[in-house]
């Protein structure tokens, strides 16, 4: 058995980029950036008003108005020192503008306009052409993931399109013939979930899931087909079970046959010691065990890393910090130990310890505490490792 950073340095050598496709910008949310993206004009366009009020021609009052002027208007002449405009957020400031003035401190008397507030200087309330973004600038860089607030910001400089990876194509196969099936006997027999966890997960990554989950019993040739499928449609494939070393655990000699290469089977960590990962005809193959939490832990920490590496994020992730444990912690065992964790006022809180088949704390966590193999007691107040779960 390897430790897990030998697993995910191991893991990590074997990703290859995503193809790069040009998208409209309000398509590209979720995706990752193939280059910079610059700002092809300055942001904001032109000096502009930040308020409602009164543009000034100069420091001295009181002035006289002389037009009015809306967001998407312009005023055709420069403003003379006694003269103002009466202006709304967002309109372009006339030419010779010395200030905006807030129309709550203004007072209209004998047909001029008067201010009431206290001392102002030059620029007041007017933002700058260019202040926020120069034409030119960096707005984000390559690997950058398009968040709202990022399409936002490329939309606010004019980018209508976006060069991004392509998200991966991911197989699912789930294995075993234990699952309760339509039509069929429901003796001994139980509901799937890794399948349709695993799609609401691919989905959440913003990649793509090639058809419905492949499913096959603990056959050998069905397992067969069904692997060889997977990896014609997608550019990863996951599977969960019959990855262990029991009599009905096909996996790992199916994938031999098949002529993969196997990079590891079995990492010393909890939950998910019989991990395998393979390439098969050049297409990553993370073999899950059958548990549910091992499942969607080793989703976490291996395989959406890599599938945000393949799209070139600048961090595939995940997100970690390291904070202190509330209370103390004693590990048994040699394993390294993934543990539901929730983060609160700074501090790492520590769900209970479930089984590997159990999910309910892995619903209220926000987090999950990494403990190394070599780290097997911890006191209150000590920092530990924890990766954030997308929210």
């Amino acid at each position: 058995m390897i430790t897990v950073e030998e697993a995910r340095r191991t893991m990590m050598q074997q990703v290859t980029a995503c193809a790069t496709q040009l998208l409209p910008l309000n398509e590209g949310l979720g995706c990752v950036l193939a280059g910079d993206a610059s700002a092809p004009v300055p942001f904001p366009l032109f000096d502009v008003s930040a308020m409602d009020g009164h543009a000034i021609g100069g420091p001295d009052g009181p002035w006289r108005e002389i037009g009015t002027l809306a967001a998407g208007e312009t005023f055709g002449e420069a403003l003379a020192p006694d003269a103002c405009v009466r202006i709304f957020t967002g309109a372009a400031v006339p030419r010779g503008s010395y200030a905006v003035l807030q129309q709550e401190r203004c007072a209209q008397r004998e047909g001029l306009l008067h201010w009431t507030g206290g001392p102002f200087h030059e620029g007041a309330n007017i933002r700058r052409k260019g202040e926020s973004v120069r034409e030119g600038d960096r707005l984000l860089a390559k690997g950058a993931r398009l968040t709202p607030e990022a399409i936002g910001l490329l939309a606010s400089c004019g980018i209508g399109e976006v060069s991004v990876a392509m998200p991966p194509r991911v197989s699912v196969v789930r294995t075993g013939g234990e699952f309760i099936e339509q039509g069929r006997p429901a003796d001994g027999r139980i509901f799937s979930s890794n399948d349709s966890m695993l799609m609401a997960a691919i989905a959440q990554a913003g990649c793509r899931t090639t058809t419905a989950a492949l499913t096959a019993d603990d056959v050998h040739e069905e397992l067969r087909g069904v692997l060889e499928q997977a990896v014609q449609e997608g550019d990863v494939v996951i599977t969960t079970g019959g990855v262990s070393v029991g009599d009905h655990d096909l996996l790992p000699p199916v994938l031999e046959e098949l002529g993969a290469a196997i990079h590891f089977h079995g990492v010393a960590q909890k939950p998910g010691k019989p991990m395998l990962f393979a390439t098969l005809k050049g297409v990553p193959v993370f073999a899950l065990p059958g548990n549910p939490r091992a499942v969607m832990v080793l989703f976490r920490e291996y395989v959406q890393p890599f599938l945000n590496a393949m799209q070139g994020a600048a961090d595939p992730g995940p997100r970690t910090e390291r904070l202190p444990i509330s209370g103390p912690l004693n590990v048994k065992g040699e394993r390294s130990e993934f543990r539901a964790a929730h983060v609160s006022e700074g501090r790492v809180h520590l769900l209970a310890d479930e089984g590997s088949h159990m999910l309910r704390t892995l619903v209220e966590a926000n987090a999950i505490a990494y403990i190394p193999h070599d780290v097997r007691s911890l006191y209150n107040g000590d920092l530990v490792e924890v990766h954030y779960l997308p929210q």
